[in-house]
């Protein structure tokens, strides 16, 4: 009776255990999926990426059902392949294949735009290695303890502290509350270099000063997130830098300038008007967008026209041709509408015409007296020639008072067949218009020289032989510092390239998540805009300059003694015609009325 009863007791046991079991193994994975909630909740991306292994062991069965069935959020397998360009949140189980996690992670960003990512393991090892590796606050290890203990662990990384923070028995956790702005007085390093208006380096015996638009951001950054900094400037030769590489292999030798130093990982972050380039974007990392701007070219600008274009520059080509067609036409119609015993010679109607139109008073008409309808036609004639004459002397005045210019260069079109020299610091932008749909970009890839010395580049601009492409915000400084050639540069109206600058920062920086933050709150309060229209020291526009007085010159008034010798010309010719022509047209008659006297 007894020996029947053992067995019967073992398996009440064992399934009193396998029920306890079950009982535990659910709460864990309800306070793990709890963790996991309340870390995600108040994230901002709209899904959710798991990589579990392809065994698919129950644990994480268990937290995948959990996590479809209790989140909103579309939920994507690592393993479907797909690449997503939009923020996801990331959840790792890293249990069987601990040895791997960090490999995982990069795989992960490779494929991905990360926000937060929680990593699920039992290596104390491997979970460190991760924060050490990354040093990124927005990963968060959870480390189940063995089985015999049910708490969780949390590890993560904190910037301020620069050390792995670890809470204990955690059964939810608020990013919120734990994120520390500050940066507890660190020291960081940063390159920048002289690109005016965004940074003005000056010197002086006193030593280097830098002002501008981004070293009065970087002053806000450093008081609000408490930190220290020194400036590295960059080599003159290298500025914001480029991709060395093998001209057959096509590897990558070395990294120049400023983006350079932040991949060597010398500083901690770069500024001077720096691109967001998504050749970079493997190799750094790039703070969130302040600024937008736009590439274009600025050109020698137009030059003035003649003195002697005073007496045709008040019309255009068309009004010219015009105005002469209504001459002759009004010419031959006061011709015709004479009666038949009346008319004058044709020269007679066409001289008194123009009489009119130079405001040349006429002793009376043609034919003596007018019709009704040559009255008519002289009055329609008298009014436009006043409006002709009128607007012909206000633009002489004009021209005398501001000689016109010669067409300027607009238009990408107008740049590519002029003979001028086209010069840009990047070869990237070089590529980008080579692959262009427009002809005329294409075209102009072709034409186009880089350098890295954008001081050589802007030097040229003084020959009168270059177009050279750069920041409208920069051209604008340029066209605004008192130099001698910034009167005689014009910037293109039509642009290349939209443009968007940011800080620059070590791949997966820790302190991208603060200074992103802390930059949205200053373009939302208008303070990058503020300092973006405050005009740095040294600069004067040319408006506030005191306005001087010139006189005219012979040179100046050499438009209107040309007008006056020509009327001189004219007037002595039709003197002299009008005195030879009767002699060769009726000689007897002029020799008669000689022998008469």
């Amino acid at each position: 009776m007894l020996s029947a009863f053992v067995p019967l007791a073992m398996n009440l046991l064992i399934c009193v255990f396998a029920l306890t079991f079950v009982q535990l193994k659910t709460e864990r994975d309800g306070q793990l999926f709890e963790v996991i909630h309340s870390i995600l909740d108040h994230s901002d991306c709209p899904g959710i990426v798991l990589s579990i292994s392809e065994a698919q062991t129950e644990n994480e069965i268990s937290l995948l059902n959990l996590l479809t069935g209790n989140n909103r959020k579309p939920i994507t397998l690592s393993s479907d392949g797909r690449n997503e360009i939009v923020c996801n949140d990331a959840v790792v189980s890293c249990y069987s294949n601990a040895n791997e996690l960090s490999s995982i992670y990069r795989h992960l960003g490779h494929h991905f735009h990360l926000n937060k990512v929680i990593a699920m393991t039992n290596s104390t090892g491997q979970a460190d290695q991760l924060l050490l590796d990354v040093k990124n606050e927005r990963i968060f290890v959870l480390l189940e303890q063995p089985a015999s203990d049910d708490s969780i662990e949390l590890l993560r990384w904190s910037v301020s502290d620069n050390r792995i923070l670890r809470y204990e028995n955690v059964s939810v956790f608020d990013t919120r509350q734990h994120l520390n702005l500050k940066f507890s007085d660190q020291h960081l390093r940063m390159a920048t270099l002289h690109h005016p208006p965004a940074v003005v380096v000056r010197t002086d015996e006193s030593g280097t000063a830098l002002e501008g638009i981004e070293p009065s951001i970087v002053k806000l950054l450093a008081e609000k997130l408490n930190f220290t900094f020194t400036y590295v400037m960059a080599r003159a030769d290298e500025m914001w830098g480029e991709m060395v590489k093998n001209k057959t292999t096509g590897q990558i030798l070395r990294f120049t300038g400023i983006r350079g130093m932040l991949v060597r990982r010398e500083v901690d972050l770069a500024f001077g008007d720096l691109y967001v380039m998504p050749s970079w974007l493997p190799h750094i990392s790039f703070s969130q967008i302040y600024k937008t701007d736009y590439d274009c070219f600025v050109v020698p600008g137009p030059k003035p026209l003649a003195n002697w274009m005073a007496l045709i520059a008040p019309f255009s080509a068309n009004t010219w041709l015009a105005t002469c067609a209504t001459l002759l036409l009004v010419t031959v119609a006061l011709f015709l509408a004479g009666k038949l015993n009346q008319r004058k010679s044709f020269i007679a109607s066409f001289i008194f015409a123009l009489g009119q139109l130079l405001w040349i008073q006429q002793p009376r008409f043609p034919d003596g007296r007018a019709s009704v309808c040559r009255l008519f036609l002289i009055w329609c004639w008298l009014f436009a020639a006043t409006i002709l004459s009128t607007v012909y002397r206000s633009g002489l005045i004009s021209f005398l008072t501001r000689p016109f210019a010669q067409q300027p260069i607009d238009t990408i079109q107008q740049l590519v067949e002029s003979p001028l020299h086209k010069m840009m610091f990047s070869d990237f932008y070089k590529t980008v218009l080579l692959n262009s749909s427009d002809p005329h970009r294409r075209q102009l890839g072709h034409q186009l020289t880089t350098t890295n010395n954008i001081s050589h580049m802007m030097a040229l601009l003084e020959t009168g032989q270059w177009a050279v492409d750069s920041s409208l915000d920069s051209l604008n400084y340029l066209m605004m510092t008192p130099s001698g050639s910034a009167h005689y540069l014009h910037v293109m109206k039509e642009r290349l390239f939209p443009t968007r600058s940011s800080f620059g920062l070590q791949k997966d920086s820790p302190l991208k998540a603060r200074i992103d933050l802390v930059l949205q709150r200053l373009t939302e309060a208008g303070l990058i805009d503020y300092h973006r229209s405050m005009k740095p020291s040294g600069r004067h526009p040319q408006s506030a300059s005191k306005p001087t007085l010139v006189r005219f010159s012979l040179i100046n008034l050499e438009g209107a003694f040309y007008l006056l010798g020509i009327g001189i010309l004219v007037s002595t010719m039709a003197f002299l015609i009008e005195c030879i022509l009767p002699v060769l047209l009726h000689p007897t008659k002029i020799r008669c009325v000689f022998m008469t006297k």
